[in-house]
């Protein structure tokens, strides 16, 4: 198969890529910008990867239409970004580029390639990182976890749509949890970067820091190859299974702290 993974760069994603290759089947790996990717060339020189990359902004309309110019059939939409801060002070902007990354490019770049596929008339499919984050409402980091829920929500809705509009393309949605991967601990100090010096948030930055390291620290994960086999599996099927969350464990805990804690 032909595999689009966007913002792969490093962990999950590049390990998805590391795998399939080693499958045999064509990967394509997309960056944000041109210093990203000529990062990945040479993490791909020295890993000795048989996969292809090319700068891809999924925030760019003129950029998503780079995939008319491969062939695709499987599309993994992994990019995002992540801001961290209190949405009570931080400057909506910070939200909207939120939201511009991991919704508005991510889903106007999987109706580039809908359309894509209705017209070639072939058999796709379509894999979209969320996370379990997006079930908890937790404080300072909602910025990301918002627009995580509303991913999972627009893929719900594009499974059921795709019943009527075209049953040869499917959707399945991809929630990991923590995963020690760094990209938690980034939220968790540049949300002072998007915080008001004024405010209570800053002056108890330190011990709010603190609580929220050593949250994380309880809970992240370190090996997240279980995941990749599983999503891997699914790639592989002809008829992927919706949902895929992983560790069981986190999943059962948002479920729990939204029925005892809401």
């Amino acid at each position: 198969m032909n595999i689009l993974i966007t913002g792969a760069t490093s962990n999950i994603g590049y390990l998805l890529a590391k795998e399939l290759s080693k499958k045999n089947h064509t990967v394509y790996l997309s960056t944000h910008t041109k210093e990203q990717l000529n990062a990945l060339e040479k993490k791909i020189s020295d890993d000795q990867l048989k996969v292809k990359c090319f700068k891809m902004d999924i925030t760019s309309k003129e950029d998503r239409r780079l995939i008319q110019k491969i062939e695709i059939d499987v599309l993994i939409n992994h990019a995002g970004i992540g801001n961290g801060g209190s949405i009570l002070e931080m400057d909506i902007k910070t939200l909207e580029k939120n939201y511009e990354t991991n919704i508005f490019g991510s889903f106007s770049l999987i109706q580039e390639f809908y359309k894509l596929k209705s017209r070639e008339h072939k058999k796709a499919k379509i894999f979209v990182t969320s996370s379990i984050a997006s079930m908890l409402p937790i404080p300072y980091l909602g910025c990301y976890t918002s627009s995580k829920a509303a991913i999972s929500m627009l893929v719900f809705t594009i499974k059921q749509e795709l019943k009527y509009l075209n049953k040869d393309i499917t959707i399945s949605l991809i929630e990991p949890g923590a995963y020690h991967t760094g990209f938690n601990q980034v939220m968790i100090d540049n949300k002072i970067v998007f915080t008001k010096k004024d405010s209570k948030i800053y002056t108890n930055r330190n011990s709010i820091n603190r609580l929220q390291r050593n949250l994380f620290a309880l809970i992240e994960k370190e090996d997240y190859s279980k995941l990749v086999i599983k999503i891997i599996k699914q790639i592989e099927k002809e008829k992927p299974k919706f949902k895929i969350r992983v560790p069981f464990s986190q999943g059962l805990f948002a479920k729990l702290y939204l029925l005892f804690f809401r």
